[in-house]
Protein backbone atom coordinates (compact mmCIF):
# COMPACT_ATOMS: atom_id res chain seq x y z
CA UNK A 1 0.00 0.00 0.00
CA UNK A 2 2.71 2.27 0.87
CA UNK A 3 4.30 1.37 -2.36
CA UNK A 4 1.34 2.46 -4.37
CA UNK A 5 0.99 5.57 -2.45
CA UNK A 6 4.68 6.93 -3.62
CA UNK A 7 4.48 5.78 -6.82
CA UNK A 8 1.00 7.21 -7.47
CA UNK A 9 1.72 10.58 -5.95
CA UNK A 10 -0.86 12.28 -8.85
CA UNK A 11 -3.66 10.27 -7.90
CA UNK A 12 -3.80 11.38 -4.49
CA UNK A 13 -3.35 15.15 -5.63
CA UNK A 14 -6.19 14.70 -7.75
CA UNK A 15 -8.18 13.63 -5.09
CA UNK A 16 -7.66 15.92 -2.47
CA UNK A 17 -8.37 18.95 -5.19
CA UNK A 18 -11.34 17.35 -6.52
CA UNK A 19 -12.90 16.78 -2.91
CA UNK A 20 -11.96 20.64 -2.38
CA UNK A 21 -13.53 21.44 -5.47
CA UNK A 22 -17.23 19.48 -4.06
CA UNK A 23 -16.61 21.13 -0.61
CA UNK A 24 -16.61 24.51 -2.04
CA UNK A 25 -19.68 23.48 -4.35
CA UNK A 26 -21.62 22.18 -1.46
CA UNK A 27 -20.81 25.41 0.76
CA UNK A 28 -21.83 27.66 -2.73
CA UNK A 29 -24.70 25.85 -3.04
CA UNK A 30 -26.12 25.92 0.73
CA UNK A 31 -25.37 29.45 0.70
CA UNK A 32 -27.60 30.09 -2.32
CA UNK A 33 -30.41 28.43 -0.56
CA UNK A 34 -30.29 30.80 2.31
CA UNK A 35 -30.39 33.71 -0.06
CA UNK A 36 -32.99 32.27 -1.90
CA UNK A 37 -35.24 31.51 1.39
CA UNK A 38 -34.61 34.92 2.81
CA UNK A 39 -34.90 37.03 0.01
CA UNK A 40 -35.83 35.72 -3.40
CA UNK A 41 -33.32 35.41 -6.02
CA UNK A 42 -35.21 37.98 -7.71
CA UNK A 43 -34.42 40.48 -5.44
CA UNK A 44 -30.65 40.31 -5.38
CA UNK A 45 -29.21 43.08 -7.72
CA UNK A 46 -25.60 42.01 -6.94
CA UNK A 47 -23.91 38.81 -5.11
CA UNK A 48 -20.33 37.61 -4.58
CA UNK A 49 -19.16 34.64 -2.76
CA UNK A 50 -15.85 34.92 -1.18
CA UNK A 51 -16.15 38.03 -0.14
CA UNK A 52 -13.80 39.08 2.94
CA UNK A 53 -14.66 41.13 5.45
CA UNK A 54 -12.11 43.27 7.27
CA UNK A 55 -14.88 44.79 10.51
CA UNK A 56 -16.29 47.71 11.24
CA UNK A 57 -14.91 50.76 12.76
CA UNK A 58 -16.56 50.78 15.84
CA UNK A 59 -15.16 47.98 17.20
CA UNK A 60 -11.49 49.31 17.46
CA UNK A 61 -9.83 45.74 17.29
CA UNK A 62 -7.61 45.01 14.33
CA UNK A 63 -8.85 44.25 11.28
CA UNK A 64 -9.94 40.55 11.04
CA UNK A 65 -10.59 38.75 7.99
CA UNK A 66 -14.18 36.80 7.86
CA UNK A 67 -15.20 35.02 4.80
CA UNK A 68 -18.64 34.67 3.42
CA UNK A 69 -20.90 36.48 0.57
CA UNK A 70 -22.07 40.10 0.14
CA UNK A 71 -25.97 41.16 -1.48
CA UNK A 72 -26.37 44.33 -2.93
CA UNK A 73 -30.58 44.47 -2.50
CA UNK A 74 -32.65 47.13 -3.71
CA UNK A 75 -32.78 49.01 0.00
CA UNK A 76 -29.43 47.51 1.59
CA UNK A 77 -25.84 45.98 1.43
CA UNK A 78 -26.13 42.61 3.60
CA UNK A 79 -22.70 40.58 4.33
CA UNK A 80 -23.36 37.39 6.31
CA UNK A 81 -21.04 34.50 7.64
CA UNK A 82 -22.79 31.42 8.07
CA UNK A 83 -20.33 29.55 10.07
CA UNK A 84 -19.77 32.36 12.54
CA UNK A 85 -23.16 34.05 12.01
CA UNK A 86 -21.81 37.59 11.21
CA UNK A 87 -24.50 39.74 9.58
CA UNK A 88 -23.60 43.23 8.70
CA UNK A 89 -27.03 45.17 6.84
CA UNK A 90 -26.26 48.14 6.16
CA UNK A 91 -29.55 50.42 4.78
CA UNK A 92 -28.79 52.31 1.49
CA UNK A 93 -30.40 55.42 2.81
CA UNK A 94 -27.77 55.25 5.43
CA UNK A 95 -24.71 55.16 3.43
CA UNK A 96 -22.53 58.29 2.75
CA UNK A 97 -19.85 57.45 0.58
CA UNK A 98 -18.25 54.22 -1.29
CA UNK A 99 -14.97 54.11 -2.33
CA UNK A 100 -11.87 51.89 -2.60
CA UNK A 101 -8.71 51.91 -0.29
CA UNK A 102 -5.97 49.66 0.63
CA UNK A 103 -6.12 50.44 4.58
CA UNK A 104 -8.84 49.99 7.39
CA UNK A 105 -8.60 50.86 10.65
CA UNK A 106 -4.99 52.37 10.32
CA UNK A 107 -3.60 48.92 8.81
CA UNK A 108 -2.46 48.64 5.46
CA UNK A 109 -3.81 45.67 4.32
CA UNK A 110 -2.25 45.35 1.23
CA UNK A 111 -5.23 44.68 -0.58
CA UNK A 112 -7.82 46.25 -2.95
CA UNK A 113 -10.79 46.97 -0.75
CA UNK A 114 -14.28 48.35 -1.13
CA UNK A 115 -15.07 50.81 1.86
CA UNK A 116 -18.81 51.99 2.90
CA UNK A 117 -18.72 55.03 5.28
CA UNK A 118 -22.32 55.23 6.73
CA UNK A 119 -24.25 56.17 9.86
CA UNK A 120 -25.36 53.49 12.30
CA UNK A 121 -28.14 53.31 14.45
CA UNK A 122 -26.62 56.00 16.75
CA UNK A 123 -26.27 58.37 13.79
CA UNK A 124 -22.31 58.28 14.20
CA UNK A 125 -20.44 57.80 11.22
CA UNK A 126 -18.87 54.06 10.82
CA UNK A 127 -17.15 52.62 8.25
CA UNK A 128 -16.55 48.66 7.07
CA UNK A 129 -14.33 47.23 4.77
CA UNK A 130 -14.93 44.53 2.00
CA UNK A 131 -11.95 42.44 -0.11
CA UNK A 132 -14.78 41.69 -3.58
CA UNK A 133 -14.16 40.09 -6.72
CA UNK A 134 -14.59 43.62 -9.22
CA UNK A 135 -14.66 46.33 -6.63
CA UNK A 136 -14.60 48.79 -9.44
CA UNK A 137 -18.06 47.06 -10.20
CA UNK A 138 -18.88 46.67 -6.72
CA UNK A 139 -18.51 50.43 -6.44
CA UNK A 140 -20.49 51.56 -9.31
CA UNK A 141 -23.53 48.86 -8.73
CA UNK A 142 -23.62 50.23 -4.97
CA UNK A 143 -23.51 53.93 -6.13
CA UNK A 144 -26.03 53.57 -8.85
CA UNK A 145 -28.01 51.54 -6.64
CA UNK A 146 -28.43 54.50 -4.11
Amino acid sequence: MVDFLIKQQWFIIGFIFLIIIFYISYIRKKDKKWIEKRFGINKVRVMSFGVSYFGSTKDMKKPKQIRGFLLLLPDRVFFYNQRKKIKVNISGKNIIRVYHDTKHKGVNLNQSLVKIDFKNSDNKKECVAFKVPYPRQWIQAIEKNF
